[in-house]
């Protein structure tokens, strides 16, 4: 029993940090559509927030399920990365980019937005990006 306590004890952080969704911060975002990446840009925002701001030729899905599976079977055969926007960047941003992977998106090809479109839109500094914005030399 001791052996088996263990090895839960050991092997339970591989297992809760397997399924993690990586972020990417607007600032990396919007430096990858200057550059044109190849990316999908699914926006979960409710439509009030979609029409306050959202990135040009993103999917809006309102974090409708009907929706993000229709989204998730076009991605599929797409080349480059996802990033899931949703209005804070949090477990509803989450949740929508499990979908996709359930869909048949590659995990390793999904992000979700840091902060959501409410950092983007005030274009919040991010710890990231800080010392590269800074422009200050000492």
């Amino acid at each position: 029993m001791k052996y088996v306590s263990a090895l839960l004890i050991i092997l339970t952080p591989s297992f809760l940090s397997a399924g993690q969704i990586p972020t990417v911060c607007h600032n990396e975002l919007a430096s990858w559509i200057k550059a044109n990446k190849k990316l999908s840009i699914v926006d979960i925002q409710n439509a009030e927030g979609f029409r306050a701001h959202n990135y040009d030729h993103s999917l809006a899905a309102g974090n409708d399920p009907a929706r993000l599976k229709k989204i998730a079977a076009r991605l599929r055969s797409t080349k480059g990365r996802v990033i899931v926007v949703s209005a804070t960047g949090g477990n509803d941003a989450v949740h929508a980019a499990e979908s996709l992977e359930r869909g048949g998106v590659q995990h390793s090809r999904i992000l979700v937005l840091e902060g959501g479109m409410e950092a983007a839109a005030k274009n919040a500094a991010c710890e990231c990006c800080k010392p590269a914005q800074s422009g200050k030399t000492e």
